[in-house]
């Protein structure tokens, strides 16, 4: 093990709490320490609904990881997710001077800081400020205006911003349970960080992220995000339907979801739908769960992609679809993808080159992956192999843009 700092991330997922301590290696790569898992308990759309359950799901949660890393955890980094979530397109401008001269990085810093002062209700809080594009003197499509001789700079900027309430009840939680929240990030944005690779960013990308309970979605061009939401459907409700539609328990049917589920009927001998409305029990066979599936998936997608609206935009983005999400695992998903997107689909559920990927079980790590890669790229000691290469740079100019605005203290979590 190299002697870089460890760093403690939770996912607060809406079905599952998953943990990680991650160290920097040497050459700048994360390796895995340990990790932990729990079922979600008092937790509803990103918000706690029963702080005692809650806090103890936490500490849970937090005790299983001090046990298999062998180490004392005083807090971590967590991500926000939810219907609380909102996102906004924001104009600031700055005057440069009475006279051009060369645009410097204060500027940009003050465009940022003017973005944010945008009004707001006074429920929300701006978690994340994203610069979308520049203009100098009026020259829109300006991607990097540092160094850019002007009067005037414009900046359109995405902000996501998020209920005080449910941030505060966050925080409640994990002090609750007797550790210190050190930092947060947009769940979706944290996933994207450890999925998506600088060619999806310069070419453009939707990431649609299918959990338990909701899909997120966000979608970059450019190398920044101009999108994201959620559609209050996941991997949950597939299981529902399979409840419902072979008459079996739950538990059976998360079963038959995870085994033998395929969402798309041209994969499998076609069965008529109509046998779940004649027979008392219906016979489990392929063509039969794919009729149940695949009208919930195509729901799934279809929301997304109006969500978005802006289909010309969409049909713009050339790096596509990166699908992840433990609700995307069945057979056929990725194929139902493309049909409904008209995109090429590529599955990931894993960041490239993570050392000690193979310790951990199934499941969706993604977000907690990303919320542990965010925190050692806000303290300099983590690089992508991209940047290490040197062909990172959309990375670079996404790095650190997303802290807590008026915080420029890294988030990073410790032990």
């Amino acid at each position: 093990m190299s002697q870089g700092r460890l760093i403690v991330a939770c996912d607060l997922g809406t079905t599952t709490f998953r943990a990680l301590v991650t160290e920097t290696s040497e050459t700048g790569e994360l390796e895995i320490v340990g990790f932990s898992q729990e079922k979600a308990e008092g937790f509803q759309d990103g918000d706690f609904v029963d702080l005692g359950k809650g806090s103890r799901c936490i500490a849970r949660t937090m005790r299983q990881l001090e046990a298999d890393s062998d180490i004392y955890v005083s807090g971590f980094t967590y991500n926000i997710s939810g219907s609380h979530l909102h996102s906004v397109r924001a104009t600031a401008q700055v005057p440069i001077g009475p006279g051009p001269r060369p645009i410097r990085e204060p500027d940009l810093a003050e465009a940022r800081n003017r973005a944010r002062s945008m009004s707001i209700p006074f429920d929300q809080k701006i978690l994340a400020v994203t610069p979308v594009e520049y203009a100098v003197d009026r020259v829109r499509g300006v991607v990097d205006p540092v160094g850019r001789m002007g009067s005037q700079l414009q900046m359109q900027a995405h902000l996501i911003t998020g209920s005080r309430s449910v941030l505060h009840n966050l925080e409640n939680a994990i002090e609750t349970a007797k550790y210190k929240p050190l930092g947060e990030e947009v769940d979706i944005l944290a996933t994207g960080t450890a999925l998506l690779r600088t060619g999806d960013l310069e070419q453009g990308v939707i990431l649609v992220d299918v959990g338990g309970l909701a899909t997120n979605w966000a979608v970059y061009r450019k190398g920044a995000i101009v999108a994201n939401g959620m559609v209050p459907l996941g991997g949950e409700h597939l299981t529902a339907d399979l409840a419902h539609g072979l008459r079996v328990s739950n538990v059976q049917a998360e079963r038959v979801k995870v085994t033998r589920g395929v969402v798309l009927r041209s994969l499998v001998e076609e069965v008529s739908v109509q046998v779940l409305f004649e027979e008392e029990r219906p016979e489990e066979t392929p063509g039969l769960i794919a009729a149940i599936l695949e009208p919930r998936v195509e729901e799934i997608f279809t929301h997304v992609k109006n969500d978005f609206g802006d289909l010309r935009e969409l049909a713009g983005l050339g790096a596509g679809v990166v699908l992840t999400g433990g609700g995307s695992l069945c057979q056929g998903t990725r194929q139902l993808c493309e049909e409904v997107f008209d995109l090429p689909v590529q599955r990931r559920h894993l960041p490239d080159c993570l050392v000690g990927a193979e310790r951990l079980p199934a499941g969706q790590w993604a977000s907690v992956l990303g919320l542990s890669m965010w925190a050692a790229r806000d303290a300099g000691e983590f690089t992508t192999k991209e940047e290490r290469n040197g062909n990172g740079k959309f990375f670079s100019r996404l790095r650190g843009i997303f802290k807590k605005p008026g915080d420029d203290k890294s988030m990073s979590a410790s032990v």
